[in-house]
């Protein structure tokens, strides 16, 4: 494989290693997916926020603006409100206080409820119905179909290494396998996983 060739330099293989980061592909309504973001309050806490932690979406784009999800429309309307709530609100994880928010009942189309503690829902409405949140969403999705990733959660540490889980201690287990001086790798974190496991898509 040419990295050198634009075609190629998405492909795992030729992605630079970035250490301390945590990277997550999801559908916003997709259970599993749901589960592994809400995994990451213990991992965030367990690190003291001091690794770089980013949320990816898994969609389609069947034309420019025009998406594909899994779930439906609803998923890629969610999937693009959270894209500006994390543009807008990323100091200090600010943004995932919305997405713990609406995973408590993530069909609900209520989503102003969440934008709450400082998050503007008006702000996030502009975004999210105007050409700026479609394009957030068109870039961020260009990352699950250059990897070939189609399974929610899929994570990837360190922007190469590729692995699953659902269990806050998995997750950071995986994380901490390429980051050991990380500090918070020392800390044991819950293992179980409530319900059923596994995954939404292929």
């Amino acid at each position: 494989m040419d990295c050198d060739d634009p075609g190629c330099q998405g492909k795992i293989v030729c992605r630079q290693e970035k250490k301390n980061l945590l990277e997550v592909f999801v559908m916003s309504q997709c259970p599993f997916g749901i589960k592994a973001e809400n995994a990451m309050k213990e991992v965030l806490e367990a690190f003291e926020k001091k690794i770089d932690f980013k949320v990816h979406f898994i969609a389609d784009e069947k034309a420019p603006g025009e998406f594909n999800s899994l779930h439906g429309p609803d998923e890629v309307q969610e999937d693009i409100r959270q894209m500006c709530v994390m543009k807008y609100y990323a100091k200090n994880y600010k943004w995932m206080d919305y997405i713990w928010c609406r995973n408590e009942d993530i069909r609900n189309k209520d989503w102003q409820k969440c934008a709450k503690d400082g998050i503007d829902a008006k702000k996030i409405e502009a975004c999210a119905t105007g050409d700026e949140g479609k394009k957030l969403l068109s870039e961020d999705i260009k990352a699950a179909r250059d990897l070939g990733i189609g399974a929610s959660p899929t994570w990837l540490a360190n922007n190469k290494f590729q692995f699953s889980g659902l269990a806050p201690e998995q997750i950071k287990q995986n994380f901490c396998s390429y980051n050991k001086d990380a500090k918070g790798c020392e800390k044991t974190l819950t293992s179980d996983v409530k319900g059923p496991t596994g995954g939404c898509g292929k």
